[in-house]
């Protein structure tokens, strides 16, 4: 197995010292490096602050070039104010030293900073677009050396717990009426569609125990009858995965067209089970995408991870039915997901949620589902976060990394990105660089792990 290390929002740290940290990642097993976005100063914005140090400067890589807006028609993104030229050289040293070293590079967030767009919704408005792929082409002009762009998202909301709104999009938000125009561009009646969410809204308030017997486990029939039986709402969801394709496809061919060489691109989905739910159709995306990258994070808490999703559904559910036990509520989530955690059947279950039934379960289907959207297993490269405080959520120890990766491994799969370097912790790299290269050993390597906690 080998994996791609992700320097994210967190670039100072690793030009600084480039030399030495890349030779221990070439050593651990990294053969590709993931920067973005391309902003400097913000490496200090650890767990906890909320301003940058004193003097601290935040500004992006490099000042646009105009003639590639203009041959686009949108508008040239403002130049930053303090253009650092010792710390774009820095950076594009440090980028042209892993090239050296065997590895690809690639950007996250290319299209970071781009200029204003159309009036319309943004994930079909054309100028918009044009827009973004304009940032993008800007991007790789100024770093020939970059192998291609990581995107991550837009996607549509998939969190039932409204006080959960500040992570992630609130589910039954996602209809607002500035998409109208786009849906009947697409062919869906916009008002059919928010009729039909008002009524999975008003369904999820409703569920009962004799209900949730009778269809739950009932196949794909009984789970439409589940959910209510509605046309609309089976609508809502094609809607979803329509209007994301079309930006992902509009992006690609945008950038095909414009930029005179061949780039690689992929997107970040969350892990299989949710991403329909997201908008994202792994199939139809790999037809066009060069890779995909699932969120293989499973912690409990925080946001994006699996454990946590489901302890907030499973949550939400019993809050708003409160004839329902955690048992039911899980049988809706299946219904919705496919998802079982082996061994949960109250709340406080989903504190040791995390066994090695989990592993073996839920990690290797999500994997293998993945897998079976592409022609070849080095296309998925799953995002990894474990370790101390993963996306705010509750730590995952050196053990549980080790068994993630052992059994991706068992499922079929070839590579991974961590994220994100700044916080990767010394039990990861010794779990990380034995599985990947050559185990980190602190008493003879001169690299330690930041360990840091950076958002």
């Amino acid at each position: 197995m080998k994996m791609w290390m992700d320097v994210m929002r967190d670039l100072e740290s690793v030009m600084d010292d480039h030399e030495r940290i890349l030779d221990a990642w070439a050593e651990g097993g990294v053969d590709g490096v993931v920067f973005g976005p391309l902003v400097f100063g913000t490496n200090r914005l650890s767990q906890g602050a909320k301003v940058l140090e004193s003097g601290q400067v935040v500004a992006a890589a490099y000042d646009p070039n105009p003639a590639v807006y203009e041959r686009l028609g949108v508008e040239t993104p403002v130049a930053p104010e303090h253009k650092l030229p010792e710390k774009r050289a820095l950076l594009e040293k440090t980028m042209s030293a892993a090239k050296q070293r065997g590895m690809e590079v690639y950007i996250m967030y290319a299209d970071n900073g781009a200029g204003p767009g159309g009036d319309g919704y943004y994930m079909s408005d054309e100028k918009t677009i044009r827009s973004r792929v304009a940032r993008m082409v800007d991007t790789f002009e100024h770093f020939p050396m970059a192998d291609g762009a990581v995107m991550d998202g837009p996607e549509w909301g998939y969190e039932i717990a409204p006080h959960h709104m500040n992570h992630r999009s609130y589910f039954f938000n996602d209809l607002p009426e500035a998409v109208a125009p786009m849906a009947a561009e697409m062919g869906y009646d916009y008002k059919g569609l928010v009729a039909g969410k008002d009524r999975l809204l008003e369904l999820f308030h409703s569920f009962d125990p004799q209900r949730i017997r009778l269809h739950a486990r009932g196949g794909l029939v009984g789970a439409y009858q589940l959910f209510g039986a509605d046309p609309d709402v089976m609508a809502w969801l094609s809607f979803r995965v329509q209007s994301l394709t079309g930006y992902f496809r509009g992006i690609r061919e945008g950038l095909t067209a414009e930029l005179g060489r061949t780039v690689k691109l992929g997107c970040g989905p969350r892990s299989a089970a949710f991403a329909p739910l997201c908008g994202y159709d792994f199939e139809q995306l790999a037809q066009f995408m060069d890779f995909l990258m699932p969120k293989h994070y499973f912690f409990h808490r925080g946001f994006d991870g699996f454990i946590g999703t489901v302890h907030r559904y499973s949550e939400t559910l019993c809050e708003w039915n409160p004839s329902l036990s955690v048992a039911e509520s899980l049988s809706v989530v299946e219904a919705l997901f496919g998802i079982v955690l082996p061994g949960v059947e109250e709340m406080v279950d989903f504190e040791s949620a995390l066994s090695p039934e989990f592993f073996e379960q839920v990690v290797t289907l999500e994997t293998k589902r993945a897998l079976a959207a592409v022609d070849d297993p080095e296309r998925i490269v799953p995002w990894l976060d474990t370790g101390r405080f993963p996306h705010d959520g509750d730590p995952m120890s050196a053990r549980d990394l080790q068994m993630l990766l052992d059994t991706a491994d068992e499922a079929g799969l070839r590579r991974f990105n961590y994220h994100h370097q700044g916080n990767l912790s010394p039990g990861e790299w010794v779990v990380i660089s034995n599985k990947c290269g050559t185990r980190w050993d602190p008493r003879t390597s001169a690299y330690e792990p930041p360990d840091e906690l950076v958002l």
